[in-house]
């Protein structure tokens, strides 16, 4: 293949690459059930900030990033600690993922 060719085909797989990763759909309020979308729910803002009360002791906020197969969560009270929420299922109204934080999966669906 020539030269030019090659740097072409790395070029789209790099965009390729990065269309995918900036394209996983999580942005907005995610909870267990529609019913617990007001008092046990994750949120994932445009902005790249997060508010979690998934957890009972605890709110948890900071900023996230989406990779390829996982969310990042970087919580304002451990800013030297990333957690990842890795995705086993995502469609628009769920969202299946392996939560490292609880070392289990965790099955939402999106508030309406």
């Amino acid at each position: 293949m020539p030269r030019g060719g090659l740097i072409v085909l790395a070029a789209a797989l790099v965009s390729g690459a990065a269309v995918a990763q900036a394209s996983l759909p999580v942005q907005g309020r995610w909870a267990v059930s529609q019913e617990r979308c007001a008092t046990e729910s994750i949120e994932f803002g445009a902005d790249g900030k997060f508010v979690s009360t998934l957890d009972e002791d605890a709110t948890r906020q900071g900023s996230y990033r989406t990779g390829a197969d996982r969310i990042v969560l970087l919580d304002e009270a451990e800013p030297d600690r990333e957690l990842a929420l890795i995705i086993l299922d995502l469609t628009a109204t769920r969202l299946v993922a392996f939560d490292e934080t609880i070392e289990a999966d965790r099955r939402l669906v999106k508030c309406r």
